[in-house]
Parts: C-alpha cells; structure tokens; sequence
C-alpha cells in the first residue's frame, strides 16, 4: 500500500514506519524536519508542519495515499488538518492513549471512577486536556471516529527510543551504583505495550476493514510497580540492588508510582486479540530490549542527586 504517515521520526512513529517499510509498503513520512534519524528506512519525506492544513494538503497531494497513520494528532486542530488533507477513500489509523478513559483523570484527581479491567465501552472523561492545553486524545477520536478510521488507545509504550524514559526510574539508580531503592506498596497496575508489538497492531489494522472503532492495544498480563521494577532489575543484570519499602509520604517525586494511588489504569486487550487478531510477541523480551537500550543510551541530563533517596531510607 502506499501509506502516509504523520509524524514518523521519533519511538511510536519510528518503530511503524520501520515495521510497515520492511513489509514492502510505500511510505511518505510527514513531519517538519527536526528528526531525521540515521537509521531510519529509506522512504519518501514530507517536511511541513502538520498543523497547517493547506501546507499538509499540498504535501500530500501527489503521493495519493492509500492509506494514512496519524502518530502525532494530538488534538482538534491537528485532526482537522489531517483529515483535511486525505479523500474519503483513504484508510485511516489514528494513535490514542488510554488516557481517554475517566480513570485517567481520577487517577490525577486522587478519586477512584471505575471498576477494572478497562475496555472500549468503559466511560470516557469528561474534564479536557488534563496533561495540557496542547494534547487532548478525546478532540482526536472525535474527529477520526466518525471518518471511519480505526483507533488504537495504547498504554504506557516502552521500548528504543523512549523519550518520556518510563524505566529510569530505576535505572538512573542502576547506573550511579545505588543498592537500595525506596519504594512504597507497589501494587499500582499501570498497563503497558512494547513498541514494537505497536507496530505490528497499526499493520493488522490496516490490512483489516475495522471502520469506526476502537482497540486497546496493551500486553494480556500487568505486573504490579513492584514487580515491574524487579523485572527491570533482573534485565539491568542487577540482582543485588534491594527495593526497600518506605511510607509514601518519604517517597521520592520519581518513585511516586510506587506508592498507593486512588485509580488503576488496566486496560483489557481482549477486543485486539479477538478482532485484530494481535497478540505481543513476547512481552518479556520487549522489556528486556528496553531495558538494553536504556542502559546503552542514557538522558543528558539524568539526575545524580538522590538525597530525597537517603533521606527515605533512613
């Protein structure tokens, strides 16, 4: 299929346009130029800010998408672009987050909403853009929905690339020699997916014909914070660092998802499996190439004050 695919240069983006490149399809990846990473396939680019709908419509014009991936319709304004731009014979796929459902904001509220696991029909929120003015998912599917596209609301994304870090929590402990962590209960359950198995539900869903509807995409099993953090040790080869159970009030501000919190975020993929016919690969190997990466390629500007760590502990 020739795709077009709106922001596929960074983690989420860049694992669907290697995985839909190596399958053989024909892609434009649109995006405005400040990534262009050295590994990435050699495909067809189109750099142009996606919020600017005559631009976008004009980039996209001689390709004559078949299909088109949004990774990066954040709200309204860079939905109605985008739909703006490809004809009504074009199959979309839409990126979402399960920070769509009300359990998201109860979480952030500090109230619990809803009964778990979270599926598809389970209430939306009804307070906009609780992590900002700019990224609201529900402006999204509002738009994409109706067009027939299908939405894919995934969980916590870890893997290569990963710039919001989501292990770092333990491994910046990891790498500066810590061999004790304070944790609190751990019992939160956070869903979460790979990247790579990402990757491979945007290819079921383009090849299938699932107008209008929406998938949780995350992995069957969630481990507790806990666990979760024990897993991360075990792939960092660091048996011998000890998490060590501290009241939540000492926690440190990066550790707080280790603590008690008003809401689990457990979202149910059974609809992906069943309809989308997606399955993880292996989620134990995902978290293990995450954790590789992570350890190869640290942040610049990692934290080495663990002070509010000491004070906990002691």
């Amino acid at each position: 299929m020739r795709i077009a695919i709106l922001g596929g240069t960074q983690f989420i983006g860049r694992a669907i346009t290697s995985r839909l490149a190596g399958e053989g399809h024909e892609l434009l990846v649109v995006h405005r130029g400040e990534h262009e990473p050295a590994d990435l396939p050699d495909v067809r680019h189109a750099h142009v800010d996606r919020h600017d709908g005559p631009a976008l419509r004009e980039a996209v014009a001689g390709f004559q998408a078949e299909a088109a991936v949004d990774v990066s319709g954040m709200n309204a304004r860079a939905a109605e672009a985008a739909l703006g731009a490809f004809g009504p014979g074009v199959k979309l796929v839409a990126i979402s987050s399960g920070d769509v459902y009300r359990a998201y904001d109860a979480l952030h509220a500090g109230w619990t909403s809803d009964a778990l696991p979270l599926t598809e029909d389970s209430p939306l929120r009804e307070r906009r853009f609780v992590d900002g003015p700019e990224y609201e998912n529900l402006e999204m599917e509002e738009r994409y929905l109706p067009r027939g596209a299908t939405v894919l609301r995934l969980g916590a994304v870890h893997g290569e690339h990963d710039y919001q870090r989501r292990f770092e929590f333990v491994l910046r402990r990891v790498r500066a020699g810590r061999k004790r962590i304070p944790v609190g209960s751990g019992q939160f359950l956070f869903s979460r997916v790979y990247v790579g198995d990402v990757a491979a539900a945007v290819s079921l869903a383009l090849a299938g014909d699932h107008r209008g509807e929406a998938f949780n995409v995350v992995e069957r099993a969630t481990a507790p914070y806990r666990l979760f953090a024990e897993q991360i040790l075990v792939a960092a080869d660091a048996p011998d660092v000890e998490l060590v159970r501290v009241s939540d009030e000492r926690l440190p501000a990066d550790l707080e998802l280790t603590g008690v919190l008003s809401q689990h975020l457990l979202m149910d993929p059974g609809k992906a499996r069943s309809v989308l016919g997606w399955e993880p690969v292996d989620p134990a190997a995902g978290l293990r190439e995450s954790v590789r990466w992570h350890l190869a390629n640290p942040p610049a500007d990692a934290s080495d004050d663990f002070s509010a760590d000491d004070a906990a502990l002691e």
